[in-house]
């Protein structure tokens, strides 16, 4: 019988859930036997960089046993593998090949989420069944945002990727104005407290504390309205999993996380500051869902 692996890069989490999630949707979608390689690790580019987040990923997720996975390492030089299949149901009379269908690559398409946006309530469930217990418990123990900020650094000042805090800044001004209300902001990030002394200066404003990434990922998702950074996974996976009003920057390369649906809460806009079509459509979605934001 074929079988479906999914070999993790040791990237960050946003990038590895994009790999997992193709692999594990291909494999629920077609009753094939699913294995994922080993989480947790050393990210030896967090360490150099000195970064504040150490990415090891440890206790994370309920791991596919080692066993388990060197079994199927040691039988896929026996095995023909199938690289990066499309995620869709597979003919019936290749179901019962001996192959191995291998998923491997963090961007196949430009759309990152093209392939599994159909199946986010199959993903959503799979994710939170992965969690560990350990997890799951501490999960429970922080209140959702109301408005959550993705703030990303890290490795992207090195490449001059960084969203300007003037975005943030204006987006949470733009926010609180719509609903004359000084909305309570959860600042989710991997800066260091200085680059984001501007920000700081609003009222209201708290920086999450430090905890596992994952939790950071859900907890952000649970937000009301969620302000992104431009290019980074971690905030997409954030508003994938999410119900919420998401604003990414307008200039941001991906085209779309998830379709707009007249039947769910979900709303994505790209957001031009600089246009007053972009600023109103901003305030519209805000005042649409002032009821279910007035009594935080």
């Amino acid at each position: 019988m074929s079988k479906v692996y999914s070999k993790l890069p040791k990237t960050g989490l946003g990038n590895m859930l994009l790999v997992w999630a193709r692999g594990m949707v291909f494999a629920r979608i077609n009753g094939l036997p699913y294995t994922a390689s080993s989480w947790w690790g050393l990210r030896w580019g967090a360490l150099i960089r000195r970064e504040t987040k150490s990415r090891l990923y440890l206790g994370y997720f309920k791991e596919t046993s080692l066993w388990k996975q060197a079994l199927l390492k040691f039988q896929l030089p026996f095995r023909k593998l199938v690289y990066e299949p499309g995620v869709n149901k597979l003919p019936f009379n290749e179901n019962n090949l001996n192959q191995v269908y291998v998923f491997n690559k963090v961007i196949t398409h430009e759309d990152l989420f093209g392939s599994i946006r159909n199946h986010q309530r199959l993903v959503v469930q799979e994710l939170y069944s992965l969690l560990t217990s350990k997890m799951k418990a501490k999960l429970k123990d922080y209140k959702s945002p109301v408005i959550g900020i993705h703030i990303r650094r890290g490795d992207f000042k090195m490449g001059k990727q960084t969203t300007p805090l003037d975005y943030f800044i204006n987006a949470i001004i733009l926010i609180r104005q719509s609903v004359n209300e000084n909305l309570p902001v959860t600042i989710f990030t991997d800066a260091d407290k200085h680059e984001l002394s501007e920000l700081l200066k609003l009222p209201n404003i708290f920086i999450a504390e430090e905890k596992p990434d994952i939790l950071d990922i859900l907890l952000l998702s649970k937000s009301k309205i969620m302000v992104l950074s431009k290019s980074s996974t971690f905030g997409y996976w954030a508003a994938f999993l999410s119900d919420a009003l998401v604003i990414r920057p307008h200039y941001d390369w991906q085209e779309m996380i998830k379709e707009n649906k007249k039947e769910n809460n979900y709303f994505e806009i790209k957001w031009n500051e600089e246009e007053n079509d972009s600023n109103l459509e901003f305030k519209n979605e805000i005042i649409k869902r002032k009821s279910e934001l007035s009594h935080y």
